[in-house]
């Protein structure tokens, strides 16, 4: 069996570079909590972007790790769009580290406390808060508790 598909790498790779520039905006206004939406124009539907700084950790090496949430919404039709969500991290410099993709915008995390990564969860699906510290490296899996019985594991992705 035999399976074939088409790419076009040239537009996969403007989404990719567009979505870079959005985060490097973002980051460099440095506004913690302060969501930005961007709507990109496409002829294959809905693109949009809405993009949060949550704030820096300093490690115990002296670095400091940015986290930035991105969201992206696409789909045929405004009524159709779905969430995609991507956690990334940089370094001092704006240079991006890697990211964790969490499902979608109700799995995002709310914030940075400390040296924590806060996920606190209060919807019709989940109802816990989970904090994962960064103080020491960036843990290869986190576990973040949906509900008592359980949660969801997120591989982090190097750049």
């Amino acid at each position: 069996m035999v399976f074939a598909g088409c790419v076009n790498k040239s537009e996969m790779q403007k989404e990719v570079d567009l979505d870079e520039k959005i985060n490097k905006l973002v980051l460099s206004e440095n506004k913690i909590g302060e969501e930005y939406f961007f709507k990109a124009p496409t002829s294959k539907g809905i693109l949009e972007y809405e993009v949060t700084y949550l704030g820096s950790i300093s490690t115990s090496k002296g670095d400091s790790l940015k986290f930035l949430n991105n969201v992206v919404f696409t789909g045929l039709y405004e009524d159709s769009k779905r969430a995609s969500c991507t956690v990334n991290i940089y370094d001092t410099n704006n240079k991006k580290i890697g990211y964790y993709y969490v499902g979608g915008l109700i799995d995002a995390p709310q914030r940075v406390e400390g040296a924590n990564l806060v996920f606190s969860y209060n919807n019709g699906r989940c109802n816990q808060t989970t904090a994962v510290n960064f103080k020491d490296s960036i843990p290869h899996q986190i576990f973040v508790s949906c509900t008592k019985e359980g949660g969801d594991v997120y591989t982090f992705s190097k750049e």
